[in-house]
C-alpha cells in the first residue's frame, strides 16, 4: 500500500551547538561565533585521512607543503586552508592571506574567515 501523504521530509540546518573546548578538557558549550571558531581550530590541527573516526571531507592537508620551498609553500597554502573549511556549511569564504617567517624552516599564515556568524581572524603555522 502507497501512502496518501508524502513521507519525504525537509533536512533542517543543525544548529553549532557544541562542547566547548578550553586546553585539554572541556568546558561547558559554545554556540555561533565560537562553535564556528572552535570548527576552525579542529579542522586546521587534523591531518586529512589519517584518522578514520572523520570522513575523507574533513581535515586539512597542511604537510602537503613539508619538504618544499618557502615560495611553493606560500602559492599551495592557501587552496589547502579554504578547501579544508569550506566543507564547513557555516563557512562562505577564506581570504587575505598574509604570510610570515617563523624561522628558517617554519611559515606562518594569518587569514580571515567570512562566516554566517560573521568574520573571524584566523591562523596557522606550518614547517616546510
Amino acid at each position: 500500500m502507497i501512502p496518501a501523504e508524502s513521507v519525504i521530509q525537509e533536512s533542517a540546518e543543525m544548529p553549532s551547538y557544541t562542547y566547548g573546548l578550553a586546553e585539554d578538557y572541556v568546558r561547558g558549550y559554545v554556540d555561533g561565533l565560537e562553535a564556528v571558531k572552535q570548527a576552525i581550530f579542529k579542522i586546521l590541527m587534523t591531518e586529512r585521512y589519517k584518522y578514520v573516526i572523520y570522513s575523507f571531507n574533513y581535515g586539512a592537508e597542511i604537510n602537503k607543503v613539508m619538504g618544499r620551498s618557502k615560495p611553493e609553500a606560500k602559492a599551495l597554502l592557501p587552496n589547502i586552508i579554504k578547501t579544508a573549511l569550506c566543507t564547513d556549511s557555516r563557512i562562505y569564504d577564506v581570504g587575505d592571506f598574509e604570510f610570515y617567517d617563523i624561522d628558517i624552516n617554519s611559515l606562518g599564515v594569518k587569514f580571515t574567515v567570512q562566516t554566517e556568524y560573521g568574520e573571524i581572524d584566523a591562523e596557522v603555522s606550518c614547517d616546510v
